[in-house]
């Protein structure tokens, strides 16, 4: 399986997402939703946890829940910015899980974020997304820091820190 890879959902796959009528985790659920005929291997990387993709995957092709696409081996990435970044399409604009540059940008607001709202207490967290060397090394320990940050702000703003920069991140 390659990045360039693109699936299609069969009949059966289309019939799973309304009916549930397999026993899919939410995970392979997830996937089977986010096929469509357009997004890369490559592409879809970005809406799971590092690892996961290719044995979901693997499990929908053996349920015949997708298939490969036609246009397959026509799609053609940029190269990577750095280890542990996704390829961009071509001519997408530069974005924080493509750009070194624009990843440094993110993990420079996320640490601001998290200095301002918790002063002298979210300094160990602000040296942690520091040191992230990658989208999906921030988007983990941004998971993980999201429970401290909860107990000390509002849900609201809790909610809103994860989506803004779990948004950038992908």
């Amino acid at each position: 399986m390659t990045l360039t890879m693109i699936f299609n959902k069969t009949d059966a796959g289309r019939t799973e997402i309304s009916g549930r009528s397999r026993n899919l985790s939410a995970m392979q659920r997830r996937v089977l939703i986010l096929v469509d005929g357009k997004k890369t291997v490559n592409a879809l990387q970005a809406f799971v946890r590092v690892g996961e993709l290719e044995s979901a995957l693997e499990h929908l092709l053996q349920e015949h829940l997708i298939e490969a696409a036609a246009n397959s081996a026509d799609a053609s990435l940029q190269a990577l910015a750095a280890p542990g970044f996704v390829a961009a399409e071509q001519a997408e604009a530069p974005r924080p899980a493509t750009s070194a540059q624009e990843f440094a940008k993110v993990r420079q607001q996320a640490s601001s974020f998290v200095q301002q709202r918790l002063g002298a207490a979210g300094e160990p967290i602000c040296q942690a997304i520091d040191r992230c060397e990658s989208p999906a090394e921030l988007r983990k320990l941004l998971r993980g820091v999201e429970i401290f940050v909860g107990q000390r702000m509002s849900p609201e703003t809790t909610q809103a820190f994860a989506r803004h920069f779990g948004a950038l991140l992908l």
